[in-house]
């Protein structure tokens, strides 16, 4: 330990309760008491309560001898592009399959600068 000051920590507290305030180098423990303890452990409670109220909420199908939550099959989505026929496996197609009805390369390819022939309905040639 030569070379080290002995009051680097004390110093170090001093200058950020100066900077930021006298609670920031306090023991968070001085602050709990048993009321704060109750109140915190029924909080948790009532958490675990609505979870498994949620999760009984939920319906559950079984497909292929797994059970999968029953929103996640009705969902519908396009995900091969009409214009590359590409499949998309990129969530920020996403947003231009919705807004564009076009994967994100095919927008920065055929659409971008030129939305209002897009909108007209103007698609590119299909090539074999």
């Amino acid at each position: 330990m030569t070379g080290k000051d002995p009051n680097y920590i004390p110093k170090l507290e001093k200058a950020i309760a100066q900077k930021y305030g006298a609670e920031t180098v306090d023991n968070p423990r001085k602050f709990w008491d048993d009321a704060k303890e109750q109140q915190y452990i029924e909080q948790s409670k009532l958490t675990v309560e609505k979870l498994r109220k949620n999760e009984a909420q939920v319906e559950k199908v079984e497909t292929d001898g797994f059970l999968i939550n029953k929103k996640l099959l009705t969902r519908d989505h396009h995900r091969p592009c009409p214009v590359c026929v590409k499949y998309s496996f990129q969530p920020r197609d996403d947003l231009y399959m919705n807004k564009f009805e076009a994967c994100f390369n095919c927008y920065i390819q055929y659409v971008e600068g030129r939305e209002e022939r897009w909108t007209t309905g103007w698609r590119p040639k299909k090539e074999k």
